[in-house]
């Protein structure tokens, strides 16, 4: 393809909060500091969609005339029937990135449309080996024109490099919990059943040691029941659930946590395409346990950033939680290697522009 100026289009963008809100943030960033680079972003709520897709359409064919597009990069697959017009009204290449969701959704006239869309489009990007098995399923792609990138860290964006008393009374300052002499376990997400954070509370907490604690970060409609959950198992004060929390304080968490938990669950139609908060946790030094299922696989690199556990595996989370041999500097290290933005970036140059 030949390298002129890329055209972005996103429903997923800040100031909205969450992984896809974070990809696409910094993957038009990283272009924009080293190309010529144009956006047409969401930043509300889903609702708005209805309006948000013919406005992309006719807010692209606008900057493709105007400018010296070469490249249109759709930011996940439920964009692709706007990029599928746009490559048949224009000639310019569109690729797409396929994030998990975005190709499982259930609804039978979705897996109709979006599939046989981005099978039409130049190139795929997939943020897993299990996003791509999943595409696969579903659509007829040349394998050459689809490929696994995942998601990648700024440098230290996140770390803090204050000693551990400093961040633990400034964390209790905010949280209002006791936890010294604690070891901290600590999940964030959006609490849905996929997460397992329910599983977790109701078969591995119980058997800990008092001296674990579990700080979970999110909201969800799996709430109520991880907190009937607590109740029942008496786990009032070990398990404590922050709801929403800010930047600041998630960034706190992360750099003085023990370990990351993500002790997810297979639930149908609704896979964790990547697990972004692996990485972040993992940039900080935070060692994650996690379920070997789905994207996760693609997050966690087994015995360098953390281990990964089999699915509904309460023996295997209870030792690995209690027998951690990583370092916090191996682990940064490592997940600084593998996912720094910048090499996530020259992955999808190549592979967009070659």
């Amino acid at each position: 393809m030949t390298l002129g100026s890329i055209l972005f289009i996103t429903r997923n963008y800040p100031p909205k909060v969450g992984g896809l809100e974070n990809y696409s943030f910094n993957l038009i960033k990283t272009f924009a500091s080293s190309m010529t680079t144009h956006k047409i972003t969401l930043s509300k709520s889903k609702n708005h969609l209805l309006w948000f897709l013919p406005y992309s359409l006719f807010k692209a064919l606008l900057i493709i005339r105007k400018f010296s597009v070469s490249n249109v990069h759709l930011c996940d697959g439920l964009l692709a029937p706007v990029g599928l017009l746009l490559k048949s009204l224009t000639g310019k290449a569109v690729t797409i990135t396929v994030t998990g969701l975005d190709i499982t959704y259930g609804n039978s006239l979705y897996q109709k449309i979006i599939p046989w869309s981005i099978e039409k489009l130049d190139r795929i990007v997939c943020i897993s080996q299990s996003t791509r098995q999943e595409l696969l399923k579903r659509a007829c792609i040349l394998p050459d024109n689809c490929v696994v990138i995942p998601v990648g860290i700024i440098l230290d964006e996140m770390y803090l490099p204050q000693k551990k008393p400093e961040l633990l009374r400034e964390l209790e300052a905010l949280t209002h919990l006791t936890l010294s002499n604690r070891k901290i376990l600590f999940t964030l997400g959006r609490l849905v059943r996929r997460k397992g954070v329910a599983w977790y509370v109701g078969h591995v907490m119980p058997k800990l040691p008092e001296e674990y604690v579990y700080v979970v970060a999110g909201d969800g409609p799996e709430r109520d029941r991880i907190e009937k959950l607590i109740r029942r198992h008496q786990l009032e004060k070990r398990v404590f659930i922050l709801g929403e929390i800010s930047s600041e304080t998630r960034n706190l968490i992360y750099n003085l946590a023990d370990i990351f938990l993500m002790p997810n669950i297979t639930v149908p139609n609704d896979v964790e395409g990547f697990g972004i908060v692996a990485i972040e946790a993992g940039s900080c030094g935070l060692p994650v346990v996690a379920a070997n299922i789905q994207g996760i696989r693609d997050a966690v690199i087994d015995g360098k950033t953390g281990f990964l556990i089999g699915e509904g595996d309460v023996e295997g989370f209870l030792e690995r939680i209690q027998k951690m041999p990583l370092g916090k500097e191996d682990v940064r290290v490592a997940v600084n290697e593998t996912f720094a933005w910048s090499k996530i970036y020259g992955d999808y140059r190549r592979f967009l522009f070659s």
